[in-house]
């Protein structure tokens, strides 16, 4: 007598299998359907039509659909993996998942990248060790998408062979935990810190003198009279060379009536530049200036680059690093040499984490006010805003000339389109010493 489950027996477990039960081919046939749906949707639905309420929950929609997707895929991929499928054609797991996607795509679609497939092809494989069984859990609910779980493995097992394992495990079920409520941006701030931490300070800065010794610039080519040039910098350049072109690069409505232009579709304040176009004028202005300077004498100060590190991982106390504005880390080593270099600003923070309030009386943000607001509030404070720090403005939370004081905790920053929308609306918040809630 045959002992293999019935179908009916399938159906009672799990309803989702009945429908493998009766061949795969009819979760073709419904994906193949949702996809020609997708396809009309886009091609032919009038979004003119849609009320204005619809617009943003509709793009919600369909980025929910993307991660559903993708959540299936990596299902699907550790299926594949499982099997072993294509490695007796030999393929890797990477190369057979794009074939597959590319063949399958109906209607013109592309398969996924290269880069895609790998994060999709890694969790798969994760997701049949019994070490990430909660992270495929949480991957097969759709509750963690598929990027955040392939860095969160990609970061395990570049640390394996150096940190303590019950340490690295305990951290690693924390981001598992965490990492569905944070965004790409913050979870990947996250693993920057704590591979820094985990790694002993020799082969941290063993790691970032090979990384400065990495640094390249070179020309790539010429054409149609512009000349192109590849510039290939390790963490602490790439701040070093931001920090300084952010301050030039800032709009400049007086070249308007100089150059005889007038302002394109982006243009800002008057400047008739692009972006792109301002941040390569900033680095000709820099490169002028040490030219023009007398030996050995420069002719600007240094730019201000801000690393916030803990006062005990600076003293080498306590395991820990420096963390720029740009979500990169730097050894304590790295920290200390660049503070003698002078221009650099160290904002060491005690226990609790907390940056002083200054509580001047002025109008105007001081300099040091400023990186207090940049450290607490990560960039613009309007809700699902992204805008970055540096691109910031200071507001009073509390208008100055109604009695605001200009302290930090009367104090958010906003990018230029939320500050108009703010005073526009007349917009308050309430301001904690670790972070800022609009109500909206």
């Amino acid at each position: 007598m045959s002992t293999a489950p019935t179908i009916e027996a399938y159906a009672a477990a799990d309803p989702v299998l009945r429908m493998d039960a009766f061949g795969a081919v009819s979760m073709v046939g419904v994906l193949r359907s949702m996809a020609d749906t997708l396809r009309e949707l886009t091609r032919d639905f009038p979004t003119w039509s849609l009320p204005e309420v619809e617009v943003g929950e509709v793009i919600g929609q369909a980025q929910a659909i993307r991660e559903l997707s993708q959540s299936l895929t990596a299902v699907l991929a550790r299926e594949a993996d499982s099997r072993g499928l294509g490695t007796e054609d030999g393929f890797s797991r990477t190369d057979w998942l794009r074939a597959q996607t590319a063949a399958g795509g109906a209607g013109g679609a592309i398969g996924l990248d290269g880069p895609s497939a790998a994060a999709v092809t890694r969790v798969g494989a994760a997701m049949n060790e019994p070490r990430w069984a909660r992270l495929a859990e949480r991957v097969a609910g759709a509750e963690v998408p598929v990027a955040h779980a392939a860095a969160i493995i990609r970061f395990h097992d570049d640390v394996a062979r150096i940190a303590d394992p019950e340490h690295l495990s305990g951290i690693v079920e924390s981001m598992v935990e965490a990492c569905a409520v944070l965004t790409g941006r913050e979870l990947g701030r996250l693993i920057a810190h704590a591979r820094a931490t985990l790694k002993p300070p020799a082969e941290r800065e063993s790691e970032e003198a090979g990384l400065r010794l990495g640094r390249s610039f070179r020309k790539v080519r010429s054409c149609a009279g512009f000349t192109v040039f590849e510039l290939r910098l390790d963490p602490e350049g790439a701040a070093i060379v931001e920090a300084a072109i952010d301050r030039l690069s800032r709009p400049r409505p007086d070249l308007a009536p100089g150059l005889g232009l007038g302002g394109h579709a982006g243009s800002v304040d008057g400047d008739p530049r692009t972006p792109t176009a301002r941040r390569a004028d900033a680095l000709l202005e820099i490169i002028g200036r040490g030219v023009a300077a007398p030996e050995g004498v420069t002719r600007s100060p240094r730019t201000t680059l801000v690393i916030t590190i803990t006062l005990e991982a600076l003293m080498d106390t306590l395991r820990g690093v420096g963390m720029l504005d740009t979500d990169a880390a730097l050894s304590p080593s790295a920290v200390r040499r660049l503070a003698c270099e002078a221009g650099i600003v160290p904002m060491v923070l005690g226990a609790p984490s907390q940056v002083l309030d200054l509580g001047y009386t002025q109008r105007l943000f001081t300099p040091a006010q400023r990186r207090a607001l940049a450290h607490r509030d990560r960039g613009c404070t309007y809700p699902g805003c992204t805008v970055p720090p540096m691109w910031c403005q200071a507001h009073h939370v509390i208008h100055w000339l109604h009695g605001g004081r200009t302290d930090l905790c009367n104090g958010v920053l906003l990018c230029e389109r939320h500050h108009t929308v703010v005073h526009q609306r007349d917009l308050t918040a309430t301001v904690t010493a670790t972070g800022v809630t609009w109500h909206l």
